[in-house]
């Protein structure tokens, strides 16, 4: 008896010290572990619908879903897509405050030219700005959007700033009561925390996505991208129309460590369509 207890001991030693060794490899990303576990969620968490959404009426729910306020004291602009990176958020009105941030994204508009952010900006004109946290997860806010996890590079290198290229191309897609607009990524770049030219008024339609780099999170990774088409709900493609459907995709908006919440796609309260 005293054998096998000494044999049961020493196999739950083993396991313990493998399951240790296996979290502490993925929680820093020894041998690209997180960073692979990472890409193969993103991978799965858009789901790419091609079946035509025929009726007009359905398309409206859609978009009815994706507008309804769910926040006390902010209001929803719309929602923000990067199917490339996992990334469907709501879009609020205040990137300025932990409420905003928490809620998940929020339009930032203080800049050079207008510091007090009197202007309201408005999807599919001029320079649209968006805020959201990194969680240093790579999977929530728009922490999909730094290449690497735990590492700054290719962002920063020995203290010098680099542009990145690697979702050049890639499509970011916002939506509101009156559209989708499809915006295609053409950089990103390293700025300091403090500098707000981003974020000044442009004659070309863009989208102007701030997040943190992490480690170093003086820093804020900008993710720029041009209008290239504006849809109507009605003539928008099914395929683009699906990845705001609320019953069928995931949102990525809370943490639990942070900012718990009720998320309001598939993963959640799938738009308001199911109980609490």
């Amino acid at each position: 008896m005293k054998k096998i207890i000494t044999i049961i001991v020493e196999v739950l030693l083993v396991v313990t010290i493998i399951f240790g060794i296996g979290y502490t490899a993925y929680q820093y990303n020894w041998f690209g572990i997180h960073g692979y576990v990472v890409e193969q969620v993103q991978s799965k968490k858009v789901t790419t619908i091609k079946t035509p959404i025929k009726k007009v009426n359905t398309r409206y729910d859609i978009r009815n879903r994706l507008m309804r306020q769910t926040q006390p004291n902010l209001q929803k602009q719309g929602f923000v897509s990067v199917p490339k990176v996992g990334i469907l958020e709501p879009v609020f009105n205040d990137a300025y405050s932990e409420k905003g941030l928490k809620a998940g994204a929020s339009y930032a508009n203080r800049n050079e030219v207008d510091p007090q952010g009197k202007q309201v900006p408005v999807m599919g004109q001029g320079n649209y700005g968006l805020a959201s946290h990194n969680f240093d997860d790579g999977l929530t806010g728009f922490s999909g959007l730094q290449q690497h996890y735990k590492d700054d590079a290719p962002y920063l290198i020995d203290g010098q700033r680099h542009e990145n290229n690697w979702l050049n191309g890639k499509p970011i897609y916002l939506a509101n009561a009156k559209g989708i607009y499809k915006y295609k990524i053409a950089k990103q770049v390293l700025v300091t925390a403090d500098d707000v030219s981003v974020l000044n008024p442009t004659q070309t339609a863009q989208v102007t996505i701030i997040t943190c780099l992490f480690p170093s999170t003086q820093y804020r990774i900008i993710t720029t991208g041009y209008l290239i088409k504006t849809y109507t709900w009605e003539k928008a493609p099914s395929r683009v129309v699906n990845y705001f459907d609320l019953t069928k995709q995931p949102t990525n908006a809370h943490v639990d460590w942070f900012n718990p919440g009720t998320e309001e796609g598939s993963n959640g309260d799938a738009g308001g369509t199911k109980a609490k």
